[in-house]
């Protein structure tokens, strides 16, 4: 037929009723089946983390290696029995100096891990919302949100700390309540402390699929970065160049290749996975999915109704 230019409608073409019928029983029949919507499992929640990361791993990866290459050069050519010859003359007897340099080493590494971790949890979201996002504009919404996921992690460790010296369950339960913060902050842009207050309200009751998903995570890559640090540990270092023909400037080189890889590698990867916990928690807590799913119906039709 046609189509008519006179302002009326095709007699084909629904009217405006019939649109927000059709919407208005999509909705109900989602409504009536949102058991089809239930929240993934710990199997599903790590392929999810996976094959986000997969879909996007060379900007993650990428990232994640940039921001690791100083710290892994630093742990590899100037361990912190070396650093603290910077500070002391006598290094050796110094404890201050040592431990001012291990300062330095822990918390250079600190922020990397913290600033790596967001950037790629940021291009894993726009990987599960379907947004179109670059990486620039991601870096530039981590230095923007810099400060506050600083000044949360904080906040974090501080809690950790407590949980801690009060007893070991303690402090595994404050980890689980408070794993979901920074991203929060990231994010959604709140505050230090509502994120905190966000990451309690989303772990609620998932503590065995935290648990399981960090026991597994641990396993598969606990031993890439612990391999990375016990070979620039002073003891297996000294140990290692005098078993292996190898020059230590060789050694040296060898150790930050693999460190940068290794920690990039694992940062990544454990970032992807909290980002799909993160959407599995909002999902469960706040029906995400039943929502976008119910927009997705119920606009779509709206939006090409005619007069």
């Amino acid at each position: 037929m046609v189509e008519r230019d006179d302002g009326f409608r095709r007699l084909d073409e629904p009217s405006l009723l019939e649109v927000r019928g059709r919407a208005r029983r999509g909705v109900e029949r989602l409504e009536t089946q949102r058991e089809d919507l239930a929240p993934r499992g710990v199997g599903a929640i790590l392929d999810g983390g996976i094959d986000a990361l997969r879909a996007r791993f060379l900007p993650c990866f990428g990232a994640s290696l940039l921001l690791w290459i100083f710290p892994a050069w630093l742990m590899a050519f100037e361990p912190p029995e070396q650093m603290a010859g910077y500070f002391s003359n006598s290094p050796s007897t110094d404890i201050f100096a040592t431990l001012l340099a291990s300062l330095i080493h822990t918390a250079l590494s600190t922020l990397v891990q913290i600033l790596a971790t967001i950037l790629v949890c940021v291009i894993v979201r726009a990987e599960f919302i379907g947004e179109a996002l670059s990486l620039g504009a991601a870096w530039s919404l981590v230095a923007r949100r810099t400060p506050a996921i600083i000044g949360c992690t904080i906040v974090v460790g501080l809690l950790s700390i407590a949980g801690f010296v009060l007893c070991i369950l303690p402090y595994f339960y404050v980890l689980w309540r408070v794993s979901l913060a920074p991203l929060a902050c990231a994010t959604e842009e709140q505050g230090p402390i509502e994120s905190v207050r966000r990451s309690f309200l989303l772990t609620k009751g998932s503590f065995l699929r935290w648990a399981a998903i960090m026991i597994v995570v641990g396993v598969l890559l606990g031993p890439l970065a612990a391999v990375a640090g016990a070979a620039a540990q002073g003891e297996l270092r000294e140990a290692a160049l005098e078993n292996l023909p190898v020059p230590t400037i060789v050694y040296e080189l060898l150790l930050w290749i693999a460190s940068t890889l290794f920690y990039a590698l694992s940062t990544a990867t454990t970032a992807a996975i909290t980002t799909s916990y993160y959407y599995d928690c909002r999902v469960r807590r706040e029906g995400i999915d039943l929502g976008a799913r119910l927009d997705a119906i119920a606009g779509e039709p709206l939006a090409g109704a005619t007069a």
